[in-house]
């Protein structure tokens, strides 16, 4: 059975770097953008030339900031996609569109939402982060809480009937209550899909610089673990489905291409610093921009690393990120992934299998569950809420 297939377009572009950003990205001029387009549309056509499975399910335009692109660029790029690859007519195509660069009037910014449904795009992420605006300026976003508002109610009247909005929690200085005030704020938009994520401080970032100077705290684990739960509660009260450890969505608008992560489906990663995974074949592409581009003109994939995937790779990765899941890993699923590449019986015992790979991690993962961590029963292996707390520790035991 053929297993759905991804695109990820990575648009490593911004107005202003974040405080709190690790990600490959940086600001650039027009021309720049201009020139990193056209590189990416010839790795895309360099990547389909060698590809056997053109059937695409999901597209998704990361960064960065792709609506920091003119919409010919994103125009463009769609249409290298589509000469290339067969995506399919129900694919869901995401752009992440961050509020304050779509713009400065109402009617730029709806024209540009209209552009993107034209374009193809049927679902639109958004980086809101927090509705607060003095915690807006500390995070060193660029836009404001009222910015948000009135850009979601754009998006709506333009036709985006799938809308995925972004908070960050655990902001140094922020309580409990001023991550629910937040969130409440958000459904009152009433977006279709929620992530919440609590503050990484990641090393060289300005935040980090401050935390090494001594001039900030971070939050204390057990503020930040009650701040997650009682965010959990309010989306779940609210009506959506906890669907992965930091992903909540209605009924039936679950983010289709993230899932592809967690269920280790193919895809394709184009563009500076994207990441793939294809055929049992994992790669990483340049991060050096200039690098990038000098080898697309030359006619040559612009891998940076590669790493073809063992047995044990397969079933490893695909409990570590099944885990993410509410619904956790099943043997059946975790022995598909042990025998990737072929149509072979999974096996007569896929529970047997599963535990012949991981005999050592089995009597841990039984303490696990004995204190409520884990469930272990006989189709497979999921974290409880207690235990989400101490997932990286869980799914150290099947790396």
């Amino acid at each position: 059975m053929r297993k759905r297939k991804g695109i990820y377009i990575h648009i490593p572009f911004c107005v202003k770097k974040c405080n709190y950003c690790a990600f490959l990205s940086f600001e650039a001029n027009p021309e720049l953008r201009k020139t990193y387009v056209d590189a990416l549309i010839r790795e895309i056509k360099l990547r389909s030339d060698q590809a056997n499975d053109r059937s695409i399910d999901t597209v998704y335009f990361g960064g960065g900031t792709p609506s920091v692109l003119e919409v010919s660029e994103i125009r463009d790029i769609m249409r290298a996609l589509r000469a290339n690859y067969d995506i399919k007519e129900d694919a869901e195509i995401t752009i992440e569109a961050n509020p304050g660069t779509l713009g400065s009037r109402e009617n730029l910014i709806s024209n540009k939402f209209r552009a993107y449904r034209i374009i193809g795009f049927n679902r639109l992420s958004m980086g809101v982060q927090s509705m607060d605006n003095d915690r807006l300026k500390f995070l060193g976003r660029v836009h404001t809480a009222e910015t948000v508002e009135k850009d979601v109610r754009i998006a709506r009247e333009a036709g985006f009937d799938n809308i995925s909005l972004d908070l960050i929690f655990s902001v140094p200085g922020e309580t409990k209550v001023d991550a629910l005030r937040d969130l409440d704020v958000i459904l009152r938009m009433e977006p279709e899909h929620i992530s919440c994520y609590s503050l990484q401080i990641e090393e060289g970032t300005p935040l980090a610089d401050m935390v090494d100077a001594g001039d900030l705290e971070e939050v204390p684990d057990e503020e930040d673990r009650e701040t997650y739960h009682a965010i959990c509660k309010r989306l779940r009260d609210a009506g959506y489905e906890h669907y992965e450890i930091s992903n909540f969505a209605r009924p039936g608008m679950r983010s289709q291409h993230n899932s592809l992560y967690w269920d280790m489906s193919d895809y394709i990663g184009f563009g500076l610093g994207a990441s793939g995974f294809e055929y049992g074949l994992r790669y990483k592409n340049i991060s050096d921009i200039e690098s990038y581009m000098i080898t697309t003109n030359d006619g040559r994939l612009p891998v940076a690393e590669s790493s073809r995937n063992t047995p044990f790779d397969n079933i490893s990765e695909a409990v570590f990120t099944g885990l993410r899941r509410i619904e956790g890993i099943k043997y059946e699923e975790a022995a598909r992934a042990y025998l990737r590449g072929g149509d072979e019986d999974v096996s007569s015992d896929p529970e047997r299998l599963f535990w012949r790979v991981f005999a050592d991690a089995k009597k841990e993962a039984v303490e696990f569950s004995r204190t409520g961590h884990l469930v272990i029963d006989e189709e497979g292996l999921r974290l409880t809420e207690k235990g989400i707390d101490i997932s990286n520790q869980i799914m150290a035991l099947f790396v």
